[in-house]
């Protein structure tokens, strides 16, 4: 999906509610340029939806599971491979969010190898339902 399609799905989904499609997505971004695009794209369609936003680096998280709120949208950037261990940690923890029907949302950016790699951990099998976001420009 573009960035355009997706920023109008996004502001769909904060309106909808908890399980709505783009509140998971994973965006492969090849350049800085691309990333703050996207990102700026997700930070207008949650503040216009009065979500709270948490923004973290993937170096941020360390070792161990990053402070992951139980409502709110969390843009997580800088994914690259090999995978900081407390990456997938953190995404698993969003998906438990998600089963319990919390109102949350999880964007992540990185590199096209680190989002494979993410996509690839054993841990991870729900994100075949994620959104993927493509930089075109």
């Amino acid at each position: 999906m573009n960035l355009a399609e997706w920023g109008e799905e996004l502001t769909e989904s904060l309106a909808d509610g908890p399980g709505a499609p783009a509140l998971l997505t994973l965006a492969p971004c090849r350049d800085s340029t691309a990333i703050t695009e996207v990102i700026e794209i997700a930070r207008h369609a949650v503040t216009a939806a009065c979500w709270p936003l948490y923004e973290l680096t993937a170096d941020q998280i360390g070792g161990t599971r990053g402070p992951l709120q139980e409502t709110g949208f969390l843009i997580l950037r800088d994914v690259v491979a090999p995978l900081t261990p407390g990456v997938p940690v953190l995404v698993a923890a969003f998906q438990h969010l998600v089963r319990r029907g919390l109102p949350v949302g999880l964007l992540v950016l990185g590199s096209a190898d680190g989002i494979d790699e993410l996509r690839r951990h054993p841990a991870m099998g729900f994100l075949s339902r994620a959104e993927c976001v493509v930089h075109e420009g």
